[in-house]
């Protein structure tokens, strides 16, 4: 009962903050031009960035595998990573899609380490791929984020990221817990693993781009006109920020990054919110299949995903 109503604080208290967010920036704005135009946008350009946003699933799948091994097939892996897209964009605030994920892993290969492990070595690695790269876009393109903040921001969460992981896996805090401990020789084992290591920095730069590509493709459908070179540099940035854990799927923080870093090349609120709203509507449209991935392998993963996790993270 207490879980139950920690998780219902943790999401009210995110859709607050998105709520609150998206207040500000829309009451400063002609809302009905947003709207006007996310009408008219093309729907070609629109469904072709949908499409290649399952391109991304399919790479960050492969990335998955990598931590797993070649006993689970990559279009299983390609599955679950879409019941996880759909829960986080229909169903934000729940843990469904990496449960899922964690639990068929659990049933296939018999250890909740490598379940539990696998899905955090992704995580990890997408997290710190995507931290290197908004870097990368900072210092390449400094003189355009003057006065944003962004070039505060990006070191200050790539330090936490370097000071928290060497802590937590320096440390090897909790280690003398037997499951915590056996966790730790599996991040180290496959963190020595360079070529492994190398190739998911390949596939989630790979899966980036194509998300910088999708992030082009709405610019062109709604009419903007933005430099390639700068969704170069403003994009990696803009996905750093929404990932933060403070809001509903990114909702708010996403839109105001977008027009805080947009306005640097000339594009107008109005236009930047509903590039932001474009953006997410193509992964929200390729998420949708992952609802019918979920029913065909609810009999394999259950009804009582969370529950089993708890049970087999000890395994």
């Amino acid at each position: 009962m207490k879980t139950i109503i920690k998780k219902g604080l943790s999401v009210g208290v995110k859709v607050l903050i998105s709520a609150a967010i998206l207040y500000v920036l829309l009451s400063k704005i002609d809302t009905n031009k947003v709207f006007s135009l996310l009408r008219n946008i093309n729907l070609l350009y629109f469904f072709i960035g949908s499409l290649l946003c399952l391109v991304s699933i399919v790479i960050i799948s492969k990335r998955w595998q990598l931590f797993i091994s070649d006993d689970i097939p990559l279009s299983k892996l390609f599955s679950l990573n879409m019941i996880g897209l759909f829960f986080n964009n229909v169903l934000p605030g729940t843990t469904g899609g990496d449960a899922v994920k964690m639990y068929y892993v659990y049933k296939k290969t018999g250890s909740g380490l490598i379940a539990a492990g696998s899905v955090f070595m992704d995580r990890y690695i997408g997290l710190a791929n995507i931290i290197f790269i908004g870097l990368a876009a900072m210092m390449f393109g400094l003189k355009r984020l003057a006065g944003t903040g962004v070039e505060y921001f990006t070191p200050l969460v790539t330090a936490g990221f370097i000071v928290v992981s060497f802590i937590v896996f320096g440390f090897r805090l909790g280690g003398r817990f037997a499951s915590v401990s056996k966790f730790y020789d599996y991040f180290h084992l496959y963190m020595r693993n360079f070529k492994s290591i190398a190739l998911s920095f390949v596939l989630t730069t790979a899966a980036q781009l194509i998300s910088i590509g999708i992030a082009y493709l709405i610019t062109i459908s709604l009419g903007a006109k933005i430099g390639v070179l700068d969704l170069l540099i403003f994009m990696p940035l803009i996905i750093l920020i929404a990932s933060i854990p403070i809001s509903i799927s990114g909702l708010g923080l996403r839109e105001g990054a977008f027009v805080m870093l947009f306005s640097k090349a000339g594009i107008p609120q109005e236009t930047a919110i509903a590039i932001s709203f474009g953006w997410y509507l193509t992964t929200l449209v390729a998420s949708l299949p992952g609802f019918i991935f979920y029913l065909y392998n609810k009999t394999e993963v259950g009804d009582n995903i969370e529950n089993e996790i708890v049970d087999s993270a000890n395994a």
